[in-house]
């Protein structure tokens, strides 16, 4: 091989190595944002641990959750059985019409339901909540998550809420 051949594949060589760095240059960064809903859900776990004394079962209402797709949800209801209990992807009116929700009480479980905003600016803004009676609820209205350096983090808890 003459040394202008070998001239010839280190260019092109460094043609596509330079073509390849370009064009992952103008790509935005995935972003996970079942981490966002995660981080909220384990916030609200952790608060008022009264309401998961003697539980079964953790349900997730993720109709009102307009920033995942299917495959999201799924991985998102996946992440929730970290708990320990069955997680049931329901609603309060299911829960209720499969004898799990009998006269304002979920004996042997907890509901989170979210409601979110679009994702705007690498953040997301929602409405969440923690019921286990009608006397037996926490929740936020407006809690901020915001994804910065490849992390999602509470930019603002917005109004907290009991019952």
């Amino acid at each position: 091989m003459t040394n202008k051949n070998i001239h010839i594949k280190v260019f092109l060589i460094l043609i596509i190595a330079l073509a390849l760095v370009a064009s992952s240059c103008g790509q935005e960064e995935e972003i996970d944002k079942v981490g966002a809903f995660s981080l909220v859900l384990d916030t609200l776990y952790e608060e008022d641990t009264g309401l998961n004394a003697n539980i079964k079962y953790i349900a997730l209402d993720t109709s009102l959750i307009t920033n995942l797709n299917s495959d999201e949800k799924a991985e998102l209801l996946k992440d929730v059985e970290k708990y320990g209990y069955t997680v049931l992807d329901m609603t309060y009116e299911e829960l209720k019409d499969e004898g799990y929700i009998k006269d304002l009480y979920f004996e042997e479980g907890i509901l989170f339901k979210i409601e979110d905003d679009p994702m705007k600016n690498n953040s997301i803004t929602m409405n969440v909540s923690k019921w286990r009676s009608g006397l037996g609820a926490i929740g936020y209205d407006e809690i901020i998550v915001k994804y910065t350096n490849g992390n999602w983090t509470i930019d603002k808890k917005g109004t907290a809420w009991i019952s």
